[in-house]
């Protein structure tokens, strides 16, 4: 089966020749240390590196300082041909500008961005919010969720991508989840079942895929993300 990939990356770092050859997607994370300009820009130079369109950015609604920073990230994204954007509310819990995503993301939409969005399986367990959600978007992304059941209660659904861990070990992880705040962290981890896919020397992926009915995949990067992609890609069902 010819899987379908996509990574994350922030605006500073490095992906080798392999990891994009053999992604179909590559998303710039939106951190708070950066502004939406040092994302579009990494975007950018992504795509003159791979001779395509690659780079999807996030916007963070939260992590926005000012209506002109986003009015800046839609006129360069306009003009170099940047037109996907994953929306999500961002780490910082006020801002003075947008309170959550669906504000910004009707602005991307009106602008004729395509607009993808979190899914977060373990916290949205009416599925008929997470279907409405994509009525709305034109796909989305879910958060961490190391429980399968939980997982393969979601609609099969084109437009859903489900977020994997690459192979790590549990320090990685941990290293990386700090970033992102406390609540990733204790997301991932509120159930027992994350037990089965993780030892202490690795996350074991093999496992996990033959548990899930999806094919596309979103891999955080906490390590490892060459043989994590060899492994994604000549998994077999």
């Amino acid at each position: 089966m010819n899987m379908n990939v996509t990574v994350e990356k922030t605006p500073r770092q490095t992906l080798s020749r392999f990891v994009l050859n053999n992604v179909n997607y590559v998303n710039i994370t939106h951190l708070p240390i950066h502004s939406l300009d040092t994302v579009v820009y990494s975007c950018d130079e992504l795509n003159q590196s791979v001779g395509t369109n690659k780079a999807i950015p996030h916007v963070a609604a939260r992590n926005i300082k000012s209506m002109n920073e986003l009015d800046s990230f839609i006129e360069f994204s306009k003009r170099k041909k940047i037109n996907k954007a994953l929306v999500i509310g961002g780490a910082i819990k006020k801002s003075n500008v947008f309170e959550n995503a669906y504000d910004v993301a009707r602005i991307l939409r009106n602008e004729g961005f395509h607009i993808y969005c979190g899914l977060y399986p373990q916290s949205e367990k009416w599925f008929p919010k997470i279907e409405n959600k994509l009525n709305f978007y034109n796909g989305g992304i879910t958060q961490l969720c190391f429980d399968t059941d939980t997982i393969n209660e979601l609609p099969l659904n084109d437009k859903i991508r489900i977020g994997i861990s690459s192979i790590s070990t549990p320090q990685g992880i941990y290293k990386y989840l700090k970033l992102c705040g406390e609540g990733s962290w204790k997301y991932i981890f509120q159930n027992w079942r994350a037990i089965k896919y993780i030892s202490h020397k690795s996350f074991k992926i093999n496992k996990l895929l033959s548990a899930i009915k999806f094919d596309k995949y979103h891999i955080y990067n906490f390590g490892k993300l060459e043989q994590t992609i060899e492994e994604i890609h000549s998994y077999e069902y």
